[in-house]
């Protein structure tokens, strides 16, 4: 999971006591509520070699892709593992990773998120990382963040409020990744150098990985009519927007203070507002499956990484496991 430091809150609280002046006294009392948590999207520079080869393998055999990598990236990434400059502490090393992944993905009645916000134990947080890209590195969305960041095993954690990896200061370099404790190199968000180095085209699908659940992962652009593959190219668009107005918790048991997208839970679906659904995918033709499949789609704006599988993901995802 990604417990990679906690960011700390002080909430304030204002209280004003008015009464009035004849025999029965009236008191009312207002109370102002915000938090210190400040919407930052900065990014760490990515000046760094690895001492590593990236290794990746795929094949295919009995209805199952297999895919088996170290989560060595080949482009330059930040300074991780403690020093001056360092992200985190965290330093990278090599992984030992295999995926089994199906080859015959079927959509599922409901979508199934990488969060959970309710349950007990292992059955509440971060459940899942969301698939591999081909270069054998993981899209793991998800911060352990919870309100009111006092740490996971906090008895007042509130799951609900998940701080947004891409919007809060969780040291991340430019292609929005960072380091787990275990030493794994991961995307929060679209892989920049990644993408730059394949050179994508804006006129044409790219495949970039896969899912959990075995359907595949393009980024940004996708055909204009989803069932003709001679049709134009256009950008994707995400269905999410800010929410408005203020939070309405009491900074206590969730958080308050204006909807800015510090928080996961900030957003809010908003169906066809965009060209995608609720798991940023849709179901159309691509190059690589011209009779059609559900894909999904990495965008430059929220979620980026989508945050539900709408298949059934592998085991070999889940967090914890």
């Amino acid at each position: 999971m990604n417990f990679l430091k906690s960011v700390s809150v002080i909430f304030s609280f204002t209280s004003i006591i008015s009464c009035s002046s004849d025999d029965q006294n009236t008191t009312t009392a207002t109370t102002t509520c915000f938090s210190d948590q400040v919407l930052d999207d900065t990014r760490g520079d990515c000046n760094t070699t690895l001492a590593f080869n990236s290794e990746f393998d795929e094949s295919m055999s009995g209805g199952i892709r297999t895919i088996t990598a170290n989560n060595i990236p080949e482009h330059l990434v930040g300074i991780f593992g403690g020093g001056p400059g360092s992200l985190n502490p965290n330093a990278i090393s090599e992984q030992s990773e295999t995926y089994n992944i199906t080859l015959n993905p079927t959509t599922a009645s409901s979508f199934t998120p990488l969060l959970s916000t309710t349950g007990v134990g292992t059955n509440v947080g971060p459940q899942y990382s969301f698939g591999v890209l081909l270069n054998g590195v993981e899209l793991d969305p998800v911060a352990a963040e919870p309100f009111p960041h006092e740490g996971i095993m906090s008895a007042n954690v509130n799951w609900e409020w998940n701080l947004e990896a891409l919007n809060v200061n969780l040291g991340l370099d430019c292609n929005n990744a960072h380091v787990q404790p275990t030493g794994k190199y991961h995307y929060h968000g679209s892989p920049t150098l990644y993408l730059q180095n394949l050179n994508i085209p804006n006129d044409q699908m790219t495949l970039v990985g896969y899912a959990a659940d075995g359907f595949p992962i393009y980024y940004k652009y996708a055909f204009t009519d989803v069932s003709d593959n001679s049709s134009s190219i256009i950008e994707m668009t995400s269905s999410y927007q800010l929410k408005t107005g203020d939070r309405t918790g009491d900074g206590i048991t969730a958080p308050c203070d204006t909807y800015n997208g510090v928080y996961s839970n900030d957003y809010e679906y908003s169906t066809g507002l965009g060209t995608l659904d609720e798991a940023n995918g849709r179901t159309g033709v691509t190059p690589e499956y011209p009779l059609g499949t559900y894909y999904y789609v990495i965008t430059d704006e929220f979620p980026s990484i989508p945050r539900y599988f709408r298949g059934t993901p592998s085991n070999d995802f889940k967090i914890g496991a």
